[in-house]
């Protein structure tokens, strides 16, 4: 019996479907194995890639957003930790290098008095600056230890260069330090040089103290350095005081204006010592 029309036409265009399968799985198949031997479609690929990367880009943007932000976070937290803890160690170093002066002192002359007296050891907390004296004549300035974190009323206070001033009143959660260049202020010294003893006073300049207690003929030069002599007990001996800037003998005068730079950064304070005296047992 003969086929319908139709039905010729629908066998053919399955066939014809066929063909154009095989036919498109042939060419890319010639197209693969082209692209294997010599990379005609790595262009290609190259710009495919290219114009997906925006995409890719904003769609890992929320995630590496947060990983770096917890990253930065804690790497800052860590900085910070570092820097107290290298801070504080390295102004314990070079308060305890301070000590050079004293030994310097020491072997210029014979300690004859050294085994008649007890030895006297100090212990240190390390406090920051909270505020200075509104005052502009006032050389002073609040610490945040007071007598809540063991710190009494006397009590020297040094930085990384040398002496600063003292305890002069005690806040419980703070205390009050007159420094040593304020008018007020006078401090026992010991020129390291030559053994002499003097007292050095303030002068109302963060940068200078005078001395004006010595006679004409005293061996004193320019560059001498001045440590604490520890008469009185206030200051304990062999901390680093200043440096003698010029020495001036008016005509006339019995005792000679010398002016001296103190070793500690008097005017931009940060953090510093306050020295604990403990006697031994």
């Amino acid at each position: 019996m003969p086929l319908h029309p139709q039905q010729r036409i629908n066998r053919f265009e399955k066939n014809f479907s066929a063909y154009r399968l095989i036919i498109v799985v042939i060419i890319s198949c010639v197209l693969m194995y082209q692209d294997y031997q010599k990379n005609y479609l790595s262009a290609l690929r190259v710009y495919l890639s290219a114009s997906l990367y925006p995409a890719q880009y904003l769609i890992n943007l929320p995630k590496n957003f947060i990983q770096k932000l917890n990253t930065n976070f804690s790497e800052r937290e860590k900085l910070l930790q570092e820097n107290k803890f290298l801070k504080k160690d390295n102004f314990e170093l070079r308060s305890k290098i301070q000590q050079v002066y004293k030994l310097e002192s020491e072997n210029k002359r014979l300690y004859d008095l050294l085994d008649s007296q007890p030895e006297k050891d100090n212990s240190y907390i390390f406090a920051d600056i909270i505020a200075v004296s509104p005052i502009t004549e006032k050389h002073q300035i609040i610490i945040n230890k007071g007598s809540r974190d063991d710190v009494v009323v006397g009590s020297a206070v040094v930085d990384s260069n040398g002496i600063l001033g003292h305890i002069i009143r005690d806040q419980i959660f703070g205390s009050e330090v007159l420094l040593i260049s304020d008018r007020e202020h006078a401090i026992p010294v010991e020129i390291v040089r030559t053994s002499l003893r003097s007292i050095a006073v303030g002068t109302g300049n963060y940068n200078e103290l005078r001395i004006n207690t010595l006679p004409t003929n005293t061996d004193v030069k320019k560059g001498d350095i001045l440590i604490t002599s520890g008469l009185g007990g206030r200051y304990p001996e062999g901390f680093p005081v200043g440096t003698v800037k010029n020495v001036t003998n008016n005509l006339g005068e019995s005792f000679l204006e010398i002016r001296v730079t103190p070793f500690g950064d008097l005017k931009t304070i940060n953090e510093m010592w306050v020295i604990q005296p403990r006697k031994a047992n």
